[in-house]
Parts: C-alpha cells; sequence; structure tokens
C-alpha cells in the first residue's frame, strides 16, 4: 500500500511540474494475471517497438507486489525501454492484469547489452534462486527479479535478491549473465 501510495504522489508531482508522461499505448488487459518473463517481455517488446522502432530494453523487473514465482511468472512487472531517436524512454508495467504503458522524455538509466536471444527463462532464475537461497525461500522470503548493467561494459545481468515484508533483505544476492543464464557470482554479507 506504501509503494502505491508513493508511485501514486510522484506521478502527481511530475504531473502538475508540467513534466506529462504520454500514454504510449492502450491499457490491455491480460488473459493470464501474471505472465512469464518470456511472456511479458514478449508483450513489451512488441508494445515498444510499436511506440518507436529503435527501442532497446533498459530495464526488466519485478515489483514487491508481484515477485518471481516458481514457474518463471510474476504478478507485477515493471519493464522500460529507451529510444535514442527521440530521447525518450517507456515504462510498461503490468499489474493485476493489466498491462500499461507511459511515455516520458529524457533517458532511462544504464541500458545493458542485452543480445536479441537473452536468456528469458524466468523459472530456470527460479531455480538458480531457490538452489542458492532456498532456505530463506523456505522462511518466506520472496524472490526480486531485476536487470542491471555494468558500468564500464554495460554487461547484462539478472540479479536475484530476496525480500520480505517488514525484514530487512536476506544477506544474499546472486548475479546471473542476462544473456547466458550462467551464475557469475553469489554474494552473501
Amino acid at each position: 500500500m506504501k509503494r502505491w501510495l508513493v508511485a501514486a504522489v510522484s506521478m502527481w508531482v511530475c504531473l502538475s511540474a508540467g513534466l506529462r508522461a504520454e500514454e504510449a499505448c492502450k491499457t490491455l488487459q491480460l488473459k493470464n494475471p501474471a505472465p512469464t518473463l518470456a511472456e511479458i517481455y514478449g508483450m513489451a517488446e512488441k508494445a515498444a517497438r510499436a511506440w518507436k522502432p529503435d527501442a532497446v530494453p533498459a530495464q526488466i523487473s519485478t515489483t514487491s507486489l508481484g515477485p518471481l514465482q516458481p514457474n518463471g511468472s510474476a504478478a507485477s512487472w515493471n519493464i522500460q525501454f529507451y529510444s535514442k531517436a527521440a530521447d525518450s524512454h517507456v515504462a510498461i508495467n503490468v499489474f493485476r492484469g493489466s498491462m500499461t504503458c507511459w511515455a516520458d522524455k529524457g533517458p532511462a538509466g544504464r541500458i545493458p547489452d542485452l543480445k536479441p536471444d537473452f536468456f528469458k527463462d524466468g523459472a530456470a532464475l527460479y531455480a538458480i534462486a531457490k538452489k542458492e537461497g532456498g532456505d530463506y525461500i523456505g522462511k518466506g522470503f520472496r524472490v526480486d527479479l531485476g536487470t542491471s548493467a555494468a558500468p564500464s561494459t554495460s554487461h547484462a545481468m539478472w540479479y536475484l535478491n530476496f525480500s520480505k515484508e517488514n525484514e530487512r533483505n536476506a544477506p544474499l544476492t546472486i548475479i546471473v549473465d542476462a544473456n547466458t543464464g550462467k551464475v557469475e557470482k553469489v554474494l552473501k554479507d
């Protein structure tokens, strides 16, 4: 609830400051309210390319309102694409079975070097999380998934983290090569 309120207030502040996001696609009711990573990426890429043909993925993540599930699905996704030609980004969000797209001027942060056939097997990513952090999952921690780009090379990575409401995140981060699906590092505090 708090995150929703923060998002709503942030949107209101942006709109009232004269920064106007524009709807980049019509709201779409999904047949599957919790799509897999591969499914949602396919839909998001199609919407982003309809928005701007040069759109490239800038960020893909689950949210605390819909963490990664064992079958590779999530009920809440945030995906951003960036158009260099338009110097704009589009945020494609999935929540409660709906997909929305809002575009705004400006960059979308560091762009990960994701290959066209990058690793989109959400079930395999969850299996990696379970192998390395099964104890935390057993204690009720959820699996959070998000992309990252290395500062100097834009090397694309999946980050797997473990969170639980009203508790500190688990002291474990799993870094997976986003193009190959190979585990690169397991960081423990």
